[in-house]
């Protein structure tokens, strides 16, 4: 509501001097409530990779969005759920993927092994991702969005369908084994670097991103499947 106080005019109110060039943006923006929220969380974005979202205050994005404060309560309320859309928005295109995937795949096991390719793709294409997980994992107060809540379901749900069927191996857990494909995407990107400056031969980043996924599929499938099934 002092949002819209603040714009209201008085036929008594005095004559404005021209605003100045970032005030008539700000002015636009106010008219134009989904221009400030691309705004907010364009700017937010750049300072939650940058820093993380406990090292980031609102302030800040404000002055980077060229905002009032006030308009980031208003849209997003606080910046634990401002953290939260940012994190939505960043990851939609990939959820949707993953979702399709969940839905389709002919058997757990190719699940697995595109769930795996796909993630590691999506973090090899935006090295941004690996540093928005990384400040996830850092924050003091940890969220998930309800994207990536209903992914989990899903992915756990689909794995012990498939441990009732015995495609499966029955004595994991179904959670651990989404966190373990999870990890093993994130974990190569986030030591990637260190990792080449260890090995003494001229093979280049993206090859070794090749071998390691392909190392990492094999270990994953054959993790999951029945004793009698592995190779």
């Amino acid at each position: 509501m002092a949002i819209i106080l603040k714009d209201s005019k008085s036929a008594a109110a005095p004559a404005r001097p021209p605003a100045a060039p970032e005030e008539a943006g700000e002015g636009r923006r106010r008219r134009d409530p989904e221009a400030t929220r691309r705004a907010i969380l364009d700017a937010a974005e750049e300072h939650f990779v940058a820093r993380g979202p406990d090292a980031t205050s609102l302030a800040e994005i404000a002055q980077s969005a060229g905002v009032n404060k006030s308009l980031i309560h208003h849209h997003f309320g606080s910046k634990e759920a401002l953290w939260e859309e940012v994190q939505g928005r960043h990851f939609h295109q990939y959820f949707e993927a993953q979702r399709e995937m969940l839905m389709n795949a002919p058997s757990t096991e190719l699940l697995l092994r595109d769930s795996l390719i796909a993630f590691f793709r999506f973090l090899q294409a935006d090295p941004k991702s690996v540093r928005f997980m990384s400040w996830t994992f850092c924050a003091a107060e940890p969220c998930k969005t309800e994207q990536e809540k209903a992914l989990f379901e899903l992915g756990i749900a689909r794995i012990r369908e498939s441990q009732g069927k015995g495609e499966i191996r029955t004595d994991v857990e179904p959670l651990f084994v989404i966190k373990a494909f999870l990890a093993l995407a994130v974990n190569w990107f986030q030591t990637r670097e260190l990792t080449h400056s260890m090995i003494d031969s001229p093979i280049g980043p993206n090859e070794l991103d090749d071998l390691y996924l392909d190392t990492a599929v094999k270990i994953l499938l054959d993790g999951v499947r029945p004793l009698e099934r592995r190779a």
